[in-house]
């Protein structure tokens, strides 16, 4: 049995299966774990991973975005134990944030105006072992709601961008070389993409809002991509000691909607690494990627990131733990009010019956 994702919306520039839905592991080690993560951070990032190792997992998390004020809450459930051969996932994904657009005022004064970033997400997750110790597969069907809302000068509600509202669809391969290494591909949002909030197109009005002759609407604290980009994500991790304990990693992604329409068939890129280190019951993850966005370099960005985490495996009949804390940074592509910082932690309880 199982239960995936209450997850939340951060970074506004990833190239992620749900908005903002890293998991504390995988946001610390640059989301390049699409080879190696397991348990909840495999129901995010890679849907066959579940299968990698055989666990039951009750796990909350929190992440907060500094740059637009987004905070989510999740919680998981996965279950790899009851089965040799199927590992099964359902969440729940809540996210809220307050991005902000600034202008002048019928008197010329500089105001800005808060909208609302809303959105759930309801999913579950199907991983099989097709072939033992050699070949996973893994689906994740999945509801997906975001509404970007405003009030105008009267206090009418209005939707800045038509509500997204879709039924969506994750799925997933992956191979396993002898547990020295493991390559996996994901296609994300295969059904149910929606186009980003802000486009290149200039913002001119805004319907209820009262502005001079000039307002110079300045967006910029808006999504430039899709919360639910159609993309592709492919991973390596390699595993020096023959083991999870230490993962070298190394991903990329393909989002083929966010910069489709205003950019000439512009696909963005993103390429991702990062590693993790055991010692002990304390995982060391360190990470980073570049992220291509629009056409040329002049919105490139880069991040670096970082976590650590107390692990204590659960015994036969008794409770483990799985604690992390991790961050991701902008370093570069933007002047320093719009950098990016994120904050995650989860407190996970591993469970292994006695039946």
């Amino acid at each position: 049995m199982g239960l995936a994702a209450l997850a939340c919306l951060a970074i506004p520039s990833r190239a992620a299966a749900s908005p903002g839905a890293d998991g504390t592991r995988n946001l610390s080690m640059g989301n390049a774990t699409r080879g190696s993560s397991t348990g909840t951070d495999a129901a995010i990032i890679n849907p066959a991973g579940l299968s990698y190792a055989q666990q039951f997992e009750i796990e909350p998390l929190y992440q907060f975005n500094l740059q637009d004020q987004t905070h989510g809450l999740g919680v998981f459930v996965s279950d790899s134990l009851n089965s040799p051969r199927i590992a099964l996932a359902l969440g729940y994904i809540f996210m809220n944030g307050t991005p902000r657009i600034r202008y002048n005022g019928p008197l010329s004064d500089r105001e800005q105006l808060k909208l609302a970033h809303f959105g759930h997400e309801v999913s579950g997750v199907l991983s099989v072992t097709a072939v033992q110790n050699w070949l996973y597969i893994g689906v994740k069907p999945k509801w997906q709601y975001v509404s970007l809302r405003y009030h105008d000068d009267d206090g009418i509600a209005h939707d800045y961008v038509p509500k997204h509202n879709a039924f969506g669809l994750d799925a997933a391969v992956a191979i396993n070389f002898l547990d020295w290494a493991r390559l996996s591909v994901v296609g994300y949002n295969l059904f149910g993409p929606n186009p980003p909030a802000r486009t290149e197109d200039p913002v001119t009005e805004i319907e209820g809002i009262a502005t001079d002759d000039d307002p110079e609407f300045n967006d910029t604290n808006l999504r430039p991509v899709s919360d639910y980009p159609r993309s592709l994500g492919h991973g390596l991790a390699i595993f020096p000691l023959h083991n999870p304990n230490f993962s070298l990693n190394v991903d990329a992604t393909y989002d083929f909607t966010s910069y489709r329409e205003t950019q000439d068939q512009w696909t963005r890129i993103t390429v991702n690494a990062g590693g993790e280190f055991i010692a002990g019951p304390v995982p060391i993850r360190l990470g980073g990627w570049w992220d291509s966005r629009g056409r040329g370099n002049g919105d490139d960005r880069g991040y670096v990131s970082a976590g650590l985490g107390f692990i204590r495996p659960a015994t036969l009949g008794g409770v483990g733990v799985d604690f992390g804390v991790g961050f991701a940074q902008q370093v570069t592509g933007s002047i320093p009010r719009e950098l990016d910082t994120v904050l995650s932690i989860n407190l996970g309880l591993r469970l292994r019956p006695d039946l």
